[in-house]
């Protein structure tokens, strides 16, 4: 995972503008309080699936790469599979920061 990533993950979870987890996250985007979410690579496919379907409803942009221990990692915590920006500013520092890496899916 790229650093200027790992970086923009941990100022939205100090900044309490993230949400981990696929509860918190479902939740979260199902109030509209999500603008982007990420997923690991290794994540079920199931799982991979059901996000994809949830943010193509509410219009999030979703990107695939890293793996649930890098995640949990970036943020200090447990292997973590979804990870959701409540912030449109974090949002939109991902989007910028994943243009142009290989091994990243933005959709």
């Amino acid at each position: 995972m790229e650093r200027k990533v790992r970086e923009i993950f941990g100022l939205a979870l100090r900044a309490r503008k993230l949400a981990w987890g696929a509860r918190a996250v479902k939740a979260g985007l199902k109030k509209g309080e999500i603008h982007f979410v990420w997923i690991a690579k290794d994540a079920s496919s199931r799982l991979q699936e059901d996000f994809q379907q949830a943010c193509r409803r509410a219009g999030v942009k979703i990107a695939i790469g890293g793996t649930k221990q890098e995640l949990g990692c970036a943020l200090g915590k447990e292997p973590c599979a979804v990870i959701g920006l409540k912030d449109i500013g974090f949002a939109s520092l991902i989007q910028q920061a994943l243009k142009g890496v290989d091994g990243k899916s933005l959709r």
